[in-house]
């Protein structure tokens, strides 16, 4: 568990070295990553990648990294359209939290791959934040346990 979240970490302080501009969904990246990220996974309509705050390793179904984009529709479209479309991309949802920062975690079986997003109210420019981490699912392991003292 200390090693998945310092990966993460890790890949968010990376992210936020880049200084890159926006790529939407209609253009052609020249990136490979990039034009690869929304693979298996529900992307609403109009997103924009925030390549700056986005590091993806891997290629297809199986990436990982942290995906970061914003959207014109409000947090709750976004909410509600995860919580619907990510099933059909073979997630199962774990848990939800509805609020300021509404956060959703889904994983998949399929790819042994959790994913945990973020959603941030929209801006005063009315888009709506979205962090995406998806990572690999530990298996076999057991948490530790509190040990007396």
């Amino acid at each position: 568990m200390i090693k998945q979240a310092a990966l993460v970490l890790g890949l968010m302080a990376l992210a936020a070295c880049a200084d890159k501009a926006p790529v939407t969904a209609n253009q052609m990246p020249d990136e490979p990553a990039v034009a690869m990220i929304a693979k298996g996974i529900a992307m609403p309509a109009g997103y924009k990648v925030d390549p700056a705050r986005t590091l993806i390793f891997g290629t297809d179904e199986t990436w990982t990294g942290r995906l970061s984009y914003s959207t014109k529709s409000s947090a709750e479209d976004v909410f509600e359209f995860l919580h619907k479309e990510m099933p059909n991309f073979g997630w199962a949802e774990l848990s939800s939290m509805r609020s300021d920062a509404s956060v959703l975690t889904f994983t998949s079986d399929a790819t042994n791959r959790v994913a945990t997003i973020h959603i941030g109210r929209g801006s005063m420019l009315g888009s709506t934040a979205v962090d995406l981490v998806v990572a690999p699912k530990q298996s076999g392991k057991t948490p530790p346990t509190a040990r007396p003292r």
